[in-house]
């Protein structure tokens, strides 16, 4: 009976860090391609990108504190 919580409780850490590394990774790269893209149709390359990976750091950082919680 342990051992099947140890593994419930490691497959449920596993899950949460997965899904917290899938936030993290997702807002950093929705942040660089949304600023990719409007600096294509604004042609002002490279200051949307800076700005919009600036402000998806901003994000990352605030998930990391709030611990991962939406």
């Amino acid at each position: 009976m342990e051992q099947m919580n140890n593994k419930e409780k490691l497959f449920k850490d596993l899950l949460y860090a997965l899904t917290l590394s899938g936030k993290i990774f997702g807002t950093l790269i929705a942040g660089v391609i949304l600023g990719l893209y409007l600096d294509s149709i604004l042609l002002t390359k490279p200051l949307l990108t800076l700005v919009f990976l600036v402000l998806a750091f901003i994000e990352v950082m605030r998930t990391l504190l709030k611990g991962g919680k939406s």
